[in-house]
This record gives structure tokens, C-alpha cells and sequence, in this order.
């Protein structure tokens, strides 16, 4: 009896361990800025964790949705789209250029098959990243205020005396 009830703890602590274990995680790296109308690209890696696989037969596949202001040249991309097609954890190198200065969600879908020893289950994450982009700094010259005071020496005469 006293087994018995030590095997269903130990079946309920490795479920528990399970549920807070995806299996996996999507690390991504992203320009801190990026200049209005330059391109960059932000890292995506799909990593499995110890004991855990991403199926190489399996379909893997990255969905990308901005909004207007960033401009996105693919909006899918599967796995012969990697850095390397055949790594273990596939990273992609997503193109990304603001077309507006501003601060502009990226949001990524992620879907592919994980394996672990005996059975592979379908996965779907969903991970977003800000992409910021500064304003272009003010010319003093051109743009500045029409009510700003006058040079120190403004109406002061310049030249041979």
C-alpha cells in the first residue's frame, strides 16, 4: 500500500514538473534601435530543452505580424528558411525595417512538432518584441522656433574698422 502511494507522488510530481516545463523555449534577440528606413534583423531561436527534440520531419513554421509602420520583407518562414535547416534548435534571421519613428510591435507565431523519448506533440508559441525606432534629431538651424531669442550678437556690425 505504502508503494502503491509513493508511486502516485512521484506520478503527480513529475506531471507537475511537466505542466511548468514547456519543453522548450523561443529565445529572441533584438536591435535595442533601428534607425527609421535601415533594416536589421532580430534573432529567433526555437531551443528545445534537455530530453527533447524539435522534429526535423515535422513541419516548423514562423508567422510574423507588424503593423504598418514596420516593414516586413517575409511574413512566413519555414525550416529550410533557418540559419542552418538541419541544427537542433533552429535560429532564423527575421528582416525587419521601420518605416516611421515610434515604437513598433513585432509579434511572431511559432509552430512545430516537439518530441520528447517516445512521442512528438504539436506546439504553438506566440512571443512578441518591440522594435524601436528614434526620431530623427532636430536641425537647430532649420526648424528652430520662430519666437526664440536672437543670437548673443545679433546686430553687432562685422568687418574692418
Amino acid at each position: 500500500m505504502k508503494a502503491a502511494a509513493a508511486a502516485l507522488a512521484l506520478v503527480a510530481a513529475c506531471r507537475a514538473a511537466r505542466a511548468d516545463d514547456p519543453g522548450f523555449e523561443v529565445r529572441i534577440v533584438a536591435p535595442a534601435e533601428v534607425a527609421p528606413g535601415e533594416a536589421a534583423a532580430v534573432s529567433v531561436t526555437l531551443a528545445p530543452a534537455a530530453g527533447h527534440t524539435i522534429a526535423a520531419e515535422g513541419p516548423l513554421r514562423l508567422a510574423l505580424d507588424a503593423d504598418d509602420a514596420l516593414a516586413l520583407p517575409r511574413r512566413r518562414y519555414l525550416r529550410k528558411d533557418a540559419a542552418d535547416p538541419a541544427a537542433d534548435a533552429p535560429r532564423f534571421d527575421v528582416k525587419v525595417r521601420p518605416r516611421a519613428a515610434g515604437d513598433h510591435r513585432l509579434t511572431i507565431d511559432a509552430r512545430f512538432w516537439l518530441c520528447a523519448a517516445r512521442t512528438c506533440r504539436p506546439v504553438t508559441a506566440t512571443r512578441a518584441v518591440v522594435i524601436h525606432a528614434p526620431a530623427p534629431p532636430i536641425d537647430a538651424g532649420v526648424d528652430a522656433p520662430i519666437d526664440a531669442a536672437p543670437p548673443i550678437d545679433a546686430g553687432r556690425r562685422r568687418g574692418p574698422r
